[in-house]
């Protein structure tokens, strides 16, 4: 493409299209919260425990 060439915007996405997508799931929605909330707590307690790792390491 050349650069004098203007660019298209993106067709906006239509509320039917987005739930279509969303029904069309192999999974329901709440698999996703979960799967995101003890991702978050693992991550964080992957960090806890690297904070305390490198605190220990501080002389008193």
């Amino acid at each position: 493409m050349l650069m004098s060439q203007p660019v298209k915007p993106n067709p906006v996405v239509s509320a039917t299209a987005v739930s279509v997508a969303a029904e069309s799931l192999p999974y329901r929605k709440v698999y996703a919260w979960v799967f995101q909330a003890w991702l978050v707590m693992f991550l964080g307690v992957i960090c806890a425990a690297l904070a305390f790792y490198l605190l220990s390491y501080i002389p008193k």
